[in-house]
């Protein structure tokens, strides 16, 4: 009830505001702080290099660190029209998205975070079932990408399989929370914003995240141990999710405007935020904190847990009423495994390179005149 009360209160605040505000003005909304590395260029960047490219026909305003919009809420504002643009964390909305839950809860398949985040891209753009659940909840994708490895970030020190178990691991919901449970410990979903306050206090024992968090997050003043077993990353939902009036509104130059600029951005970000996690770990050992790495018996407990976890996955898709998700799993590894070739031939450090290949596979096969309008 609170939630939509929230909602609808800023609605009505930002239709009375657009009213008398220029009609180039959009909304843009992300719910990490501006010094994300997801922000300050995909979003911050971005807004400033669209109004250039389009001449100052598009102007977003970018509000960050749930200024506008709370995480569980963005789904909804979106389509709304509170905001034009955001970024959705999908396990907020597993009921609505459940075919963007199912392929975002294959992070363990592969944990290469480049490799998912142009997979997921090319997924959201061109599958036709993905874009009937997109079009059903009113957003027209625009891209996707992908968290670096997700580690285990504790007060303690965990190594062995008989270490984490009991213990109470901040998870990202779906697949974290069932691995979780695989190894006998107790998985916590609560938002990166309350990790810092759980390790602190003690009601977490290590929060799974990625590793950029340290600084992000604080958490270098209250994390005493990282473990680098990679449990998978995230890129359920999309980085920028389009209000579907606002786009058909938009020319079709201004379009591939922004076609072009989240082909950069794609790549661009997960550069960053790579440089982000080394420079954070390096900063927190700097502080003291020990790095660890997993035994055989946890390893192996993650790697028998990843064979057996697919079934589940079909199994909750069907029960989410997905027809066939054998079928888009299928589809979707094999764009896992296109990407994880391709990127193999490019500098992975070389954002041009990396926007120039986004542009060449994904963004130029999209016809910008009927792409979001049907």
């Amino acid at each position: 009830m609170k939630t939509t009360f929230i909602l609808k209160s800023t609605a009505i605040v930002f239709i009375t505001m657009t009213s008398t505000a220029s009609a180039e003005n959009y909304n843009a909304n992300h719910f990490f702080a501006e010094r994300h590395s997801m922000v300050r260029g995909p979003y911050v960047d971005f807004a400033k290099r669209v109004a250039e490219e389009t001449n100052g026909e598009v102007n977003f305003t970018v509000f960050s660190a749930g200024s506008l919009l709370p995480p569980a809420a963005s789904l909804q504002g979106v389509r709304d029209g509170v905001a034009q643009v955001t970024y959705h964390a999908g396990t907020y909305t597993p009921s609505e998205l459940p075919i963007a839950n199912l392929v975002g809860d294959m992070a363990f398949y592969n944990t290469d975070p480049l490799v998912m985040a142009f997979a997921s891209t090319e997924f959201g753009l061109t599958n036709p079932e993905q874009l009937a659940e997109w079009k059903a909840n009113g957003v027209v994708y625009g891209g996707g990408y992908s968290t670096s490895e997700y580690f285990m970030q504790c007060n303690t020190s965990i190594q062995t399989i008989e270490d984490i178990k009991g213990k109470r691991l901040r998870m990202a919901g779906g697949a974290w929370s069932r691995f979780a449970e695989y190894v006998q410990a107790v998985p916590l979903s609560i938002p990166s914003s309350e990790m810092y306050t759980g390790l602190d206090a003690g009601s977490l024992d290590c929060a799974v995240a990625a590793a950029d968090a340290l600084d992000s997050f604080s958490l270098k003043d209250v994390v005493t141990h990282m473990n680098t077993l990679a449990i998978g990353n995230y890129y359920a939902g999309f980085e920028w999710g389009y209000n579907a009036a606002f786009w058909q509104s938009l020319s079709p130059e201004n379009r591939r405007v922004l076609f072009n600029q989240m082909a950069y951005y794609l790549g661009q970000h997960r550069v960053e935020f790579d440089k982000d996690v080394e420079a954070a770990v390096q900063s927190a050992k700097e502080g003291g904190m020990i790095v660890v790495e997993a035994d055989d018996t946890l390893k192996n407990a993650l790697a028998a847990f990843v064979a057996a976890d697919e079934a589940v996955l079909i199994a909750n898709a069907k029960e989410r009423g997905v027809t066939d998700p054998a079928a888009i799993i299928a589809s979707f590894k094999a764009l896992v495994d296109k990407w994880d070739v391709l990127l193999a031939k490019v500098d992975t450090k070389d954002v041009e390179a990396l926007a120039a290949l986004a542009r060449s596979e994904i963004y130029d096969k999209i016809d910008e005149a009927t792409y979001g309008l049907d």
